[in-house]
């Protein structure tokens, strides 16, 4: 089950899954560009492509998305790589004048695989907020989506 929750007098996003696969492979899901490219979108809305990750603090990230006759892109750098446990990076999407937020991820073991949560902080709007809200618990289920196929098809 995946839960996105907008708190907009904070500005915040709260989401969580829990995904029945360890977490170095929900960790790699989240940083390899073949991986995310792979599971990152949907035909009907949009796709993500062209991913550029430097994998260290300090390092820079970027991908591009294609959807509904557009392209947007969104960038940022890493703040914290713990794997396979912490992840946090800024977020400045094109469409939105590349203003920057905050996205932490917090993998943790549990018995039927990993609990990931995704904080997302800094959003100046309501509707904002909101948006990035629907759009984590989307993202999310794609992701759950994908390592719970991919687990199955490595077992078979």
């Amino acid at each position: 089950m995946t839960t996105s929750v907008a708190d907009v007098k904070a500005g915040t996003v709260h989401a969580a899954v829990e995904i029945a696969a360890p977490p170095a492979a929900v960790f790699r899901a989240l940083t390899d560009p073949q991986e995310l490219e792979t599971w990152w979108g949907h035909p009907e809305m949009y796709r993500t492509h062209d991913y550029k990750i430097d994998l260290r603090v300090g390092g820079k990230w970027s991908a591009k998305a294609t959807g509904g006759g557009q392209e947007s892109e969104v960038r940022g750098e890493y703040l914290v790589v713990d794997p396979p446990r912490l992840l946090e990076c800024s977020w400045e999407p094109s469409w939105d004048q590349y203003r920057r937020t905050i996205v932490r991820y917090t993998l943790e073991p549990i018995l039927s695989g990993t609990r990931l949560t995704v904080f997302h902080r800094g959003f100046a709007g309501e509707a904002d907020c909101k948006d990035h809200a629907e759009g984590w618990e989307r993202v999310l289920e794609w992701l759950q989506r994908y390592l719970v196929g991919a687990r199955k098809t490595a077992v078979s």
